[in-house]
């Protein structure tokens, strides 16, 4: 599969804004002059667990 054809599928794929994250996603489109889908996109990264990679030589 080309770029192309795997940004479609990646926007293609978009979950449903709904209860807190609809009002919160819509109180920063306002704000911010973006789209509702965009806020939540935003809101969900960042709310997302930041997983860190320890590399076992710089540990000590």
């Amino acid at each position: 599969m080309g770029k192309k054809a795997k940004l479609r599928v990646k926007h293609a794929v978009e979950v449903p804004v709904e209860g807190e994250l609809a009002a919160e996603a819509a109180y920063y489109a306002r704000k911010c002059g973006i789209t509702i889908a965009e806020a939540a996109k935003i809101i969900r990264e960042a709310q997302a667990p930041y997983l860190s990679i320890v590399r076992k030589d710089k540990a000590k």
